[in-house]
């Protein structure tokens, strides 16, 4: 297996250096992504908190599509609409990346190998770690990898929120096909705004507790981590922490393969995260200590060998922003960001104090402004009939940080 993967990783930086086939975009289409409601007994997220040194500001609910309404077509005199230029609102005609109901690792390690073929010199790809089980977690740069404002945008940390890792392969794809066939974001080229910035895109923070949940035990290679999953079934079923069929269950399980929960696996807060919760588990034990895990410790190096101005988490579900932590050392500017994430997506700014995970860690360690982003409404795994929704909410965001990143 270790040769397969060496392999694999080999191919995939040769295809980065490679060329191979281009993509047209054409302009004239637009992605009509539409609004999707959940069950009827979801819960309503509509609160929005105050931020820093505010009296309840926050930003405009109004669902629209990019910020300071940039998913708009730009009107022309008289009436006449101009041709919409917007890199996230055209059509690719031979997309690579195409989203499907349980979108695997194994689909996008494919799809990166395609994407660093068709577009030479523009993506950059690179192994920062591997998981418990043997698959490599890799950081996907986009735009100047020398530049020195740098944004991280990770997701897939629980394996149950695998929904996010077509958006944030389709983020990849919008943004590079813009750079190449002349689109733009808010009438600046995209090229121009990538020529400054190195977006960091790490797709599957956990690759093997995603493979769980999508395929169940069968999917996890490792006789030890098969057990200890078997066991995590049978203490958690003891205690009362879960009262699901064993396949119901792993299709549930937010952990990595050795059951820990690795948004609870950052020192920022930690040792008050479930300290009676000693044992593996589908979701909430923090681990034996903090950065335990080599899929935690693997996102803890990039951050702390990269200068990041921002880091954004994508998790599921509530369509919320969490921007905040305790003894937050970037809260004005995480809160800012926030805003401005909200006006892309329509999404309410909560102010939940968060603890144990990336963005709490970044702000209170690193003082990195950072933001987590959870989409969808449905029960995890969320249903992919709101896919399309998520889509359209979310397809402006990495622009967005780029040139907020830019401007601060």
């Amino acid at each position: 297996m270790k040769i397969r993967n060496q392999a694999r990783r080999r191919a995939l930086i040769r295809a980065a250096a490679a060329g191979a086939l281009s993509l047209t975009l054409a302009f004239g289409g637009a992605f009509g992504g539409v609004a999707l409601a959940g069950p009827a007994d979801d819960i309503t997220l509509g609160i929005q908190a105050p931020g820093p040194s505010s009296a309840g500001t926050g930003a405009s609910q109004t669902g629209a599509s990019g910020p300071a309404g940039s998913g708009q077509a730009q009107q022309g005199g008289q009436g006449t609409a101009a041709t919409d230029l917007s890199f996230y609102n055209q059509t690719l005609t031979d997309p690579i990346v195409r989203p499907v109901d349980g979108y695997s690792y194994d689909q996008m390690l494919a799809d990166l190998t395609l994407l660093a073929a068709r577009y030479p010199g523009q993506i950059s790809l690179q192994v920062i770690g591997q998981s418990l089980d043997g698959r490599d977690i890799y950081d996907v740069i986009v735009g100047n990898p020398s530049a020195s404002k740098k944004v991280l945008i990770q997701g897939a940390i629980h394996a149950r929120e695998y929904i996010v890792i077509p958006l944030i392969m389709q983020q990849i794809e919008y943004l590079l096909a813009g750079q190449q066939g002349g689109g733009t974001y808010q009438g600046r080229p995209l090229s121009e705004l990538l020529s400054q910035v190195a977006i960091h895109f790490v797709p599957v923070t956990n690759p093997d507790g995603v493979t769980l949940s999508q395929m169940g035990e069968s999917g996890i290679r490792s006789p030890q981590l098969r057990q200890i999953i078997q066991t995590a079934y049978v203490l958690d079923t003891a205690e009362g922490r879960t009262q699901l069929g064993y396949d119901e269950y792993l299709r549930r399980w937010k952990a990595n393969a050795r059951g820990v929960d690795l948004n609870y696996n950052f020192d920022a807060e930690w040792n008050a995260i479930n300290p009676a919760l000693i044992h593996a588990s589908s979701n909430g034990f923090r681990g034996t200590s903090p950065l335990s895990e080599p899929e935690s410790q693997a996102l803890a190096s990039l951050v702390t060998q990269n200068a990041f101005s921002a880091v954004v988490s994508y998790h599921a579900m509530g369509r919320v922003l969490y921007w905040d932590t305790q003894d937050n050392l970037k809260a004005a500017e995480s809160y800012e960001m926030a805003q401005g994430v909200a006006a892309a997506t329509g999404y309410s700014i909560l102010g939940s104090k968060g603890r144990g995970g990336l963005k709490d860690w970044a702000q209170k360690t690193q003082g990195i402004p950072s933001v987590t982003i959870e989409v969808g409404q449905s029960m995890c795994p969320v249903a992919f009939s709101e896919y399309p929704a998520i889509w359209d909410q979310n397809k402006a965001v990495a622009a967005y940080l780029a040139s907020y990143v830019l401007s601060h």
